[in-house]
């Protein structure tokens, strides 16, 4: 597969060392608008290079990996001409399909999906609307390609991912509250980590309510945890910040307008 990504960020360069940990038969070519991303890409990867403008990422590529921030996404996209056997994965945030229908023509096979950093740790689930076979194969490797079938449902699931960062400043702060009851720095953090990890695999047969209850004992220090931070309102905060998530993910860029 002769695959081309527009924008040399974050995501691009997960998917990229993801594949390549996968050892996935695909040639790479790179938009030169994060130079410094995409030569350090190049350098790890002998299958990875860097085109001259974006044009050549389309003009070389089978599937095209649009990443682009989506302040600038119709900037980019009006310059640029797509044939009608490309294939475009937007992995852009609040842009929806019909737009991106609209702005790719004559490629007549376009999809969204959501991969995570952790894909480049073939380690993310990413979800695909709608899951062409091709873009799921992609994806299946780094981790695991979710199925959806409506864009609806493929916004919650983006609006989901808003819970990334909260998750490591929750984790931060308890490796911080054992540091000041005098834990060591690394001591406290591998702890957290490893704790996290653990959780993160267990009872996948069960569902995360059975799990909360089976890791609390009446009376013990886990349901004091946990009902001091229902009581307070963590709980339906996180739940009314999600839907603000969500409501940002409907709204979309002025691009759909």
């Amino acid at each position: 597969m002769r695959l081309g990504f527009l924008g040399s960020g974050t995501i691009t360069a997960a998917i990229v060392d993801g594949l390549n940990a996968a050892n996935a038969d695909v040639s790479i070519v790179l938009s030169p608008r994060n130079a410094e991303v995409a030569r350090a890409l190049a350098a790890r990867h002998p299958n990875v290079r860097v085109a001259d403008c974006n044009q050549t990422v389309l003009d070389e590529s089978e599937v095209v990996v649009m990443a682009v921030r989506p302040q600038i996404v119709d900037e980019v996209l009006r310059q640029l001409r797509f044939r009608a056997d490309h294939r475009v994965v937007s992995v852009i945030a609040r842009v929806s399909l019909e737009y991106l229908q609209r702005a790719t023509r004559p490629a007549s096979r376009v999809t969204r999906a959501v991969p995570l950093p952790s894909v480049g740790r073939r380690q993310g689930p990413t979800p695909v609307f709608p899951p062409i076979d091709e873009v799921m194969a992609l994806f299946d490797p780094l981790g695991r390609a979710i199925p959806v079938e409506d864009e609806a449902s493929f916004n919650v699931f983006g609006a989901a991912t808003a819970v990334m960062a909260s998750y490591f400043a929750f984790a931060g702060t308890v490796s911080g509250w054992m540091e000041r009851h005098g834990v060591p720095h690394e001591a406290a953090r591998a702890f957290v980590r490893q704790m996290f990890e653990g959780l993160a695999t267990a009872g996948p047969d069960r569902t995360f309510e059975q799990l909360a209850r089976e890791h609390q004992t009446r009376g013990g220090i886990n349901e004091q945890v946990v009902r001091a931070v229902a009581t307070d309102g963590v709980i339906t905060s996180l739940d009314e910040a999600l839907d603000v998530a969500l409501a940002s993910m409907q709204r979309g860029t002025s691009t759909d307008g």
